[in-house]
Parts: structure tokens; sequence; C-alpha cells
């Protein structure tokens, strides 16, 4: 009996789930995913909410501000937020049912072009299993690929039944999802080309006619990648003007002729993760790519060679074979938009496996034909097709977890290619937050070596020798920093990070010298950040009022910041006005819940205020979150210093020393013994 549609579709939901369900207890892994949910961040949720205000600024601008906000993945995040909220596994869920909508399209535009629903099946559940996919559908920030995919595949299938009935109004809906598709992720602009492949392949004898009827629609949608395009060059200029950055950041390599001569490399690796998914990474930088000096580089040739190859026989069988010269179209072209072909400040971002999400379909497509065409062997090739996706299955099942925090990425990551700096820093700045500061120092120094062009790998470096106590290192290290030639970029983060390190050390002078006067106005024009860092100094120096108004005004700008609040507990805690000063860390903690300072610090506000049982309620539910936080166990020292248990305050002090040998661990454990 032939499988109906309602069927298949049950059993790519089956697949979809089955596969992507253990992704739903994953968190943030702190690369992307913060970035877009922060209401103060530089993409997804914020850039959404500032798109208003950059449409004003003229068409240029505002279509550049447009293609990089990515409006329509934005405004799903911003669903999320305000549906789930910081409840994750919502957000992942969001993910896997718009990675399910685009496997039905997937179905759908495979079922129409092989002629049969099993075919459509079968490279439906190779599009939904592959797992290259896992980092499109188990990353939050890979909404882009997913959203984009599915408006391209639905666009696609619109495109299919206009071509079929020459229909105007399909045609119509095809346009109008390509729009969309573009407003999600802008590496949308091939589709047209596609549209172009899939007349030439499925109806070769008709092709000059279907040119000729809608030659003004693909001269339109040609203008409106060329101003996509425009857009993105102006963006960058204005960047590059904004910053005074040299010309060769925006290349990797140095140069125009070693990005081009990188990307056939670049392409045959994506080639083999297509055909051979085994070794996959979050991250591709420089020291996994090296960049090529010339293109008589033996990889280059190669690369170069398989590209020919694809391109040559998509064009020799698009007559006898129409499907597998579609696929090989497809696999071209919906990865084109990521050959760094123009100058870009992201061309250091060589590789990413999201960016193999449509490219995928094309590779589905060839083996659902192969498959079509061992139909002689029906129960063999079923056979070996079944294997195959069990190993896809299993293979997206394991590395769905591998995206389950930062912690498992990026050791994962560092395993798979310890020459990844980018992989080295971020794992050394994760357990230096988790207080694992030895490790934390093999990480940054690695990171370092492997990327010394990196101010952000010197930033690290310098908060680890702050947490050991030496300020001077930290602060040469610093310095250092501010003299790469990409700091220009960062250049306020670093002052800030300074600016930190002076208030952290007493140098309350220095501290206030990036804002001068306008620390002394009641409302500067800072950044949260720096409003935050003038309160701290403000309480430092005394000046309890103007602090309290550093941090309202923090919560003005930013509404849904923990660490305003968070920072009015600890003016108030030094107050001693507990009461208040649990009241905030109780915001704080609303903001955001996993926030393990604010639970300590709160329970220690509980027990100054009397109320001993809620503080120990509190305190054991930190420790039941995360038994190896140093903060954590800090602050149950502290209460039970308080309530004069020595045994105890001196066996969490002992804990805190094991987990980081740093001053703070000294000072508890020097408090506890001359409390004895």
């Amino acid at each position: 009996m032939p499988l109906k549609t309602r069927h298949c579709l049950g059993l790519l939901f089956i697949a979809v789930f089955g596969a992507y369900f253990n992704c739903l207890g994953n968190g943030l892994v702190g690369f992307d995913d913060v970035v877009v949910l922060h209401p103060q961040g530089a993409f997804g949720v914020a850039a959404v909410k500032r798109l208003p205000r950059e449409l004003r600024k003229g068409p240029l601008r505002a279509l550049s501000a447009a293609a990089s906000a990515r409006p329509l993945t934005g405004l799903s995040q911003m669903l999320d937020v305000a549906l789930y909220g910081q409840d994750y596994w919502g957000h992942h869920l969001s993910s896997v049912v718009y990675h399910f909508l685009a496997c039905c399209f997937a179905f759908l535009v495979a079922a129409a072009l092989i002629g049969s629903t099993s075919g459509g099946l079968a490279a439906a559940l190779v599009f939904a299993l592959h797992p290259v996919q896992t980092e499109s559908v188990a990353y939050l920030a890979g909404r882009r690929d997913v959203l984009c995919g599915l408006l391209c595949l639905a666009s696609l299938y619109a495109w299919l039944r206009g071509l079929n009935a020459r229909s105007k109004a399909a045609t119509a809906a095809a346009v109008a999802l390509w729009a969309l598709a573009l407003t999600a992720k802008p590496s949308a602009v091939a589709l047209p080309l596609l549209w172009l492949a899939a007349a030439a392949a499925l109806k070769p004898g008709e092709f000059k006619e279907h040119l000729a009827r809608h030659l003004k629609l693909y001269l339109a949608c040609a203008a409106a990648c060329l101003a996509v395009a425009l857009a993105s060059l102006a963006g960058e200029a204005a960047v590059l003007e904004r910053f005074k950055l040299p010309s060769e950041l925006l290349w990797f390599g140095g140069g125009a002729a070693s990005q081009w001569a990188t990307e056939p490399r670049i392409a045959l690796h994506a080639l083999k993760l297509l055909a051979w998914p085994a070794a996959l990474s979050a991250d591709y930088t420089l020291r996994v790519f090296e960049p090529s000096r010339s293109f008589l580089e033996t990889e280059v040739l190669l690369g170069l060679a398989a590209c020919a190859l694809l391109a040559g026989l998509a064009w020799l069988l698009r007559r006898k074979r129409p499907l597998a010269s579609f696929a090989l179209a497809w696999i071209l072209l919906s990865y084109a938009p990521m050959l760094h072909l123009l100058p870009a400040l992201h061309n250091s971002e060589v590789f990413a496996e999201h960016w193999l999400y449509l490219p995928t379909f094309g590779f589905a497509l060839l083996l659902a034909g192969l498959l079509d065409d061992l139909q002689r062997w029906p129960r063999a090739s079923w056979a070996l097709f079944g294997v195959l996706l069990c190993l896809y299955a299993g293979r997206t099942a394991v590395r769905n977890r591998d995206w389950k925090d930062g912690l498992t990425l990026w050791s994962k990551t560092a395993a798979t290619y310890p020459q990844c700096g980018r992989a080295q820093g971020i794992l050394g700045f994760l357990r230096l937050q988790r207080g694992e500061l030895e490790a934390a120092g093999t990480a940054l120094l690695r990171a370092r070596e492997l990327r010394p062009d990196s101010p952000q790998n010197f930033i690290n470096l310098a908060g680890l020798n702050a947490r050991l106590g030496r300020s001077k290192d930290a602060e040469r290290i610093l310095l250092q920093a501010r003299d790469l030639p990409r700091a220009k970029l960062m250049r306020d983060t670093i002052d800030l990070e300074l600016d930190r390190l002076y208030f952290r050390t007493g140098q309350l002078q220095k501290a206030r010298r990036p804002w001068g006067a306008g620390f002394a106005n009641e409302y500067p024009d800072l950044g949260s950040d720096s409003l935050n860092l003038s309160g701290k100094v403000a309480a430092e120096s005394g000046d309890a009022e103007m602090a309290e108004k550093a941090y309202v005004r923090v919560m003005a700008l930013s509404p849904g910041s923990s660490a305003a609040p968070y920072n009015l507990g600890a003016l108030h805690y030094t107050r001693r006005n507990f009461e208040l000063a649990a009241h905030w860390f109780e915001r704080a903690l609303a903001q955001r819940p996993a926030d393990l300072r604010a639970r300590a610090v709160l329970g220690l506000c509980y027990a100054e205020a009397g109320r001993t049982s809620l503080a120990r309620r509190t305190l054991e539910l930190a420790l039941k979150e995360d038994p190896r936080s140093v903060e954590v166990w800090l602050a149950v020292s502290g209460f039970h210093l308080k309530l004069k248990e020595l045994p105890r305050a001196l066996a969490a002090a002992r804990q805190a020393a094991r987990l980081e040998k740093s001053p703070r661990t000294d000072r508890q454990l020097y408090l506890v013994y001359r409390g004895m």
C-alpha cells in the first residue's frame, strides 16, 4: 500500500522529535545564545527593538540595519522570551517545531520532484536527521538558519506549484515567502537562482519560454539582492570609519587573495561534512583553518576541482538526470552566499556548520534519488537506508548533548580541535567563572598563544591575574590589549575592565577617569555596565546617594538587568539595611534565577535580619543548584560563623579553598580561625 501524505508527516514528526527530544533540557552555551536573547545585546531581541530608530536614518542605512537585525528571527525570539522567559526548554522546543515544519516542506518539495511520497519521505528524513543540522536546531542562535530554511523550502514549494500550473498566485506566494526568508537571514538571496535551476532542470524544453515570462521578476530579484549586498558593504564601511580600523581586518589572512584562496578548502570541508559528519565542531576560526597563501596549494586545487566537478555534473545531467542535476545545483548555490568574497569584519568566521542547513537538502535529494534507482532491490536498499538513518539519528542525539551548556560545548570543541584558539579562550573563561583557576590559566595561556591578536584573550588573562591577587600583572596585560590592532573594536570593554580593576584595588581616582565630570552629573551619558561601575565607585567613595541614583538609572535603561538590583542590595547590605538589601537581592533573583551569587548573599541577608531558618533553606538550595560554587561555600561559611557554628564554618571555608585557592578564600579561612 503506498504511503499517504499524512502517514509521512506522522513519521517525520516521530523522527524529528525523537532525535531532538534530548536537546530540550539544554540551556545557553554562552556564545551567541546570550547575545541574541539579551535585551541589551547586539543582535536578536535587542536589534529588533532598535530597528525603528535605525529605519529613520536613510534608505541605505535602513536596509543595512534590517539585514543585520534579521527581524523575523528576532521577533520569534521575542515571542519565546514572552512565552517562556528563562525556561529554555521552551526556546528549544520552538526551534525543534520550526525544524519539523521545514522538514514537512522538504518532504512536499522532494515528493514533487521525485514523483513519489516514499522518495519525498526518504529525502525529508535525511534532511531531518543529518547530524550537521544539530548546530542549527540545538543551538538557540541557530534559529536564523532554521527559519530561513523553512521559508526557503516553503517558497520553493510554492514556486514549483506555480511552475507546473503557471499560477500567478503561487508565484506571488513564492516571492512573498522569499522576502520573509530574507528577514530571517540575508543568505536567502540565492533562492531566485534556485528557482531558475529548478526550471532549467525540470522543464528544460520550456526554459527559454519560462525565462522570457519571468524576466522582469528575476531582474527585480537581482536588484533586491544587489541592494542587500550594497547595504552590507555600506554597514561594513561605516564600522571601518567609526573605529578607524585597518582594511586587512576585513579579510581572513589579512588580504583578499588569502581569503579567496582559503574558500575552496572550506568548501571542500563542507562537502566532506555532508558526506561524512563524523567530527563536528562549534568553531572553525583561525588555527583550525590556516589562511591559504596561494591558489596552487594542494587542498585549494582539490577544493576548486571538487566544486568544478559538481557544477559540471549539474550541467551535464540536466536532461538525463534532472533530479540529480537540481540537487547538485542546490548544494552549490545555497552555499554560495557563505563564500566570503566581499570585505567584512565577520570574514574571520571562516566556516560554521549551521551554514549547511539548506545545502543539506540537496544532499538529501541525492540520497533519495539513489534510493529510488535501487528499487530493483527494494528490501536491501531500504535496509541500508534504514541503517544510515539510525546512524544519523544516533549521532544527532549524541551531538545534541554537546550543546547542553558552555562548558560541555567548548570542552568538546577543544578536544576535537585542540588548535582552536577561540575554544581554548572560552573554555578558560568558563573555568575561571567556576573558580577552577589552574585549569583556567592553562587554557587561557594556550588561547593567547594560538590567537595573540585577540583582545578578549588578554582580557580573560587579566581577569585570572586579578582573581589571583596579581593586580599589577592584570593592569599590564590590559594595557597590552589596548595596543592590539583589533582593540579599537573593544576599547570600551578594555577600559571598563581597567576601571573595574582600579576599583577593586582601591584606586578610585583612576576608576573615575573615563567619564570625568560626567560622573558628577546625576544622569551621565553612559551604558549600563559603566553606570553600574559608577555606582560602585560612588558607594566606595561614601556617596551612597549618587550610587543609588546610578543603579536606578541602570534599571530604567535595562529593566531586565539583574546587575543593578544586585548592586543596590550590596549597597544596603554594607549599610546594614538588611531587610531592604534582601528586597533588592530577591528582585535580582527574579530577573535572573540562576544567579547563585545573589542567592548566596540573600541567605546572608536573611541571617543578619534574624530569619535564620529562611537563610538556611536559601543557602541549601544554592548548594543544591551548584555544589561547586565558591561564592555559595563562602556564604555558607559566613552563615555558620555568624551562628558560632565554627566546625561547620571551617568545613565550608575549606571546601571553598579546595575549589579555589585565592585571596578571598584565604581571607574566609582567616576569619574562621580568628573566631575560633
